[in-house]
C-alpha cells in the first residue's frame, strides 16, 4: 500500500491493486456518532488503557482472540 495518491504499485503475481482515497467528512462522522448514540450502530471495544500503559495495550492487542478495538485514553 502506498501513500502517494495515484501511484499505486504495479500488479504482480496475479495480485490486483486498487487505490482507495479517504477524505474528512464532518457530516458523515456526525451521523455515525448519532447512530452510535441511538444504539443503531454498536462499537466493539476489547479494552481501554490510559496512554501511560501503552505497553500493556500492545500486549493485549497481541493476545490471540482479541475481538474489538483497543482504546488508548489520555
Amino acid at each position: 500500500m502506498g501513500l502517494i495518491p495515484h501511484h499505486a504499485p504495479a500488479a504482480e503475481r496475479g495480485i490486483r491493486v486498487e487505490e482507495q482515497e479517504v477524505a474528512a467528512d464532518g457530516e458523515l462522522l456526525a451521523r455515525l456518532v448519532s447512530l452510535v448514540e441511538e444504539g443503531a450502530l454498536t462499537l466493539r471495544v476489547a479494552d481501554v488503557f490510559p496512554l501511560a500503559e501503552v505497553a500493556k495495550a500492545h500486549e493485549r492487542l497481541a493476545t490471540p482472540g482479541v475481538r474489538g478495538r483497543i482504546i488508548l485514553t489520555p
